[in-house]
């Protein structure tokens, strides 16, 4: 028999470092939902089992940890799977979360108008070989990231099968969240490759290449994640579209 659960999965992977899986602590009759490892990732690891992912049924994460503590929300499960009934209209939550962000007239007098999805872009390389860089350079500048396995069919959607919850200030239903990062994996090679307890990493190997490209995609950014624009960024929809061009990884924090 082909083995199903996370725990059988884990063991059928070939070299794999030491670790545990955890359940959520919210829904613990979920079983158990990811596999964390005991030591810090190490460059190639993210490479290395993403590969095997068509084999595996496992995505690979690079986890990161509030305060830099794996504690919160990983080794204590702080998630919570849950589903949402129907599907996910991408455009329409997007375009709605960035009406919602100018919606004070008096703070926004000039708000732009939403531009539409960005079409398809095309790729500069390979998705798998930039998400493998990408997860290399995101390992040199957080050391302290540990691996993550997670069983689903495509890396997008991790973030609902755990039931992520850093975006709950937000209100926006983890299912969603993974419905908007399939969009961007099939339109701008998107992977996913870290996540923290309120942060989402992912490479882009389909980068838009000027401004005027880079616009809608900037628009869709601040749908998904007003924070990244608004706080963690320049709060100018223009400069931060500047900002995207050429750039192979994406970081968005939810305060």
């Amino acid at each position: 028999m082909t083995p199903h659960t996370l725990p059988d999965l884990v063991a059928s992977v070939p070299g794999l470092a030491t670790g545990r899986t955890v359940t959520s602590q919210e829904n613990p009759s979920a079983g158990p939902l990811l596999w964390i490892s005991e030591r810090p990732a190490i460059p190639g690891d993210w490479a290395r089992l993403a590969a095997l992912h068509t084999t595996t049924g496992l995505w690979p994460v690079l986890l990161e940890g509030l305060d830099n503590d794996v504690e919160r929300p990983w080794l204590v499960g702080e998630f919570v799977p849950s589903v949402l009934s129907g599907t996910v209209d991408v455009e329409e939550f997007l375009a709605g979360e960035f009406a919602g962000a100018f919606e004070d007239d008096e703070e926004w007098p000039d708000a732009p108008a939403w531009p539409g999805l960005s079409p398809v872009l095309p790729p500069v390389v390979p998705a798998e070989e930039g998400a493998a860089e990408f997860a290399d350079d995101l390992l040199a500048f957080s050391p302290g990231m540990h691996l993550g396995l997670v069983q689903v069919e495509r890396g997008a959607d991790v973030l609902a099968r755990l039931g992520w919850m850093g975006a709950v200030n937000y209100d926006a239903h983890p299912q969603v969240l993974s419905g908007v990062l399939r969009s961007w994996e099939e339109r701008f090679s998107a992977r996913l490759v870290g996540l923290g307890f309120d942060t989402v990493y992912l490479s882009v190997s389909a980068p838009p290449t000027d401004p005027a490209q880079a616009l809608p995609v900037a628009a869709e950014h601040l749908g998904f994640c007003y924070d990244a624009i608004m706080q963690d960024g320049p709060g100018d929809l223009a400069e931060y579209a500047a900002d995207l061009v050429d750039r192979g990884g994406w970081r968005f924090w939810f305060d």
